[in-house]
Formats: structure tokens, C-alpha cells, sequence
């Protein structure tokens, strides 16, 4: 065999060497989306969601007939919680005998109207009868779920930060934020999904509407309020 064979020999066994090696090395190593992952809180301790009922029972007065004003107040507070707070369905439960579903029959229509006009769409609605308990007033009952946050638990201290020559975020690297978030949130609703937007003003929008279709730019009207201002004040 000659040298030359020798040295092509011995660089094809270095290289097969090598990329065994760096093909085995590349199972251990940190990619990327990896390294991201550990930095992100919300990957690594994320917030859990339980679901909680909300009920108001709408009693009705032996011989009475329909809501009182307190009480078409408290149904449309309810309503509109529900629209904050809930991403299902509005339960509105009648009494199951037919003397206390007649009782609560002019309520019913009610409590309808002040849905209707609270904008809830006609699907959302589940209309059902439920067993009153004995020597109870007859009563509406309106229901709804909520989501709840859950706070992950932190506290997880097992590795010595002292040897993590390699800088990753330790175990707990974002859990006491996460925790705080779950536990001081008003609405869990709100990291789920966005809040439907307000109204806008249609004021301003109006007068600056009326301007563009008569031909008059915001240059133009900006410079006469300034002549206007400055006349009033008396300047030259």
C-alpha cells in the first residue's frame, strides 16, 4: 500500500470520527426554539382555568306579578356580568309545577326583554325547568359559567443555581409573575380571550366626516380656528 493511501486512509476514518461525534453530540444540544421555551413563563409555569356557576334566583311574592324595579336591576347587573365574565351559555331555569311556572310566567317575559335588549344573541340562551324545593316562593333561576384562574405552584428549588455553568433560566424563572397574574385577575375571561371594544365617539368623527365630503382639509380649518382665536384675543 502506498503513503498516499495510507494518508487518504487515515483522513476518511478522522472524518467518519468526526461526524459521529458531532452527530451524537447534536441529540444533547440546545436548539433554538429549546432556549426559547425556557424563557418563556407562560410556556414553563402556564395558568390553569377551572369553571365556577353564577346563579340568581329571582324569587316572586305570593300574588305578585312580574319583577319589581330592585329586581330588574339585579337581572341586568347579572346579564351584564355574564357578557363580561362568561364564554358559554345563559341558563334560565322556570319552575317544574305547573302552578309555580304560571307564578313566574310574567318574570319569564321580563327577564327575556331585559336579555333581548342586552344584545345577547337568541343561541346563547338554554330555557329549562327545574324541581322547586318544598315551601319555597316560586323563583326564576339564571345560571351561568365562569372561567377561574388557577396559579401554577412554584417553590420548585432543586437545582444549585451555583453550577448552572451553561446560564438556563432555573426551575422557578417566571413562576412567582404567573402566580400573582392568576390570583389578582378581576376577570379570568381577560387572559383567555380580548374584551369586546366600547362604542367609539361618533362626535368627532361626524364634524371630521362633514369636512371631508365638503372639500375642506384639516390644514385649512386648523389655520381659521387660529385667525378665529387670535381676532377674539384682539391681535393684529
Amino acid at each position: 500500500m502506498s503513503a498516499f493511501s495510507t494518508r487518504l486512509g487515515r483522513r476518511l476514518a478522522l472524518g467518519l470520527a468526526l461526524g459521529a461525534g458531532l452527530a451524537g453530540g447534536g441529540c444533547n444540544r440546545l436548539d433554538d426554539y429549546m432556549a426559547a421555551d425556557l424563557h418563556d413563563p407562560v410556556k414553563r409555569h402556564p395558568i390553569a382555568y377551572s369553571s365556577r356557576s353564577e346563579t340568581l334566583f329571582v324569587e316572586i311574592a305570593p300574588g305578585g306579578y312580574g319583577l319589581s324595579a330592585n329586581q330588574e336591576a339585579d337581572v341586568y347587573r347579572f346579564v351584564e356580568r355574564y357578557k363580561a365574565e362568561s364564554t358559554g351559555s345563559l341558563r334560565i331555569a322556570a319552575p317544574r309545577t305547573a302552578g309555580a311556572h304560571y307564578a313566574v310566567s310574567g318574570a319569564a317575559r321580563q327577564v327575556e326583554s331585559i336579555v333581548r335588549m342586552a344584545g345577547i344573541d337568541q343561541g346563547a340562551i338554554e330555557t329549562s325547568r327545574y324541581a322547586l324545593p318544598p315551601q319555597s316562593a316560586p323563583a326564576l333561576k339564571l345560571t351561568y359559567d365562569r372561567p377561574v384562574a388557577v396559579p401554577p405552584e412554584c417553590a420548585d428549588w432543586g437545582s444549585d443555581l451555583g453550577e448552572n455553568r451553561e446560564r438556563l433560566p432555573y426551575n422557578d424563572f417566571g413562576c412567582a409573575t404567573q402566580r400573582n397574574l392568576a390570583l389578582t385577575v378581576a376577570n379570568a375571561r381577560d387572559l383567555q380571550i380580548p374584551q369586546a371594544e366600547t362604542p367609539r365617539s361618533s362626535e368627532n368623527r361626524s364634524a371630521a366626516w362633514t369636512k371631508y365630503i365638503g372639500g375642506e382639509s384639516s390644514s385649512s380649518s386648523s389655520s381659521s380656528s387660529t385667525s378665529s382665536a387670535g381676532a377674539a384675543a384682539g391681535t393684529p
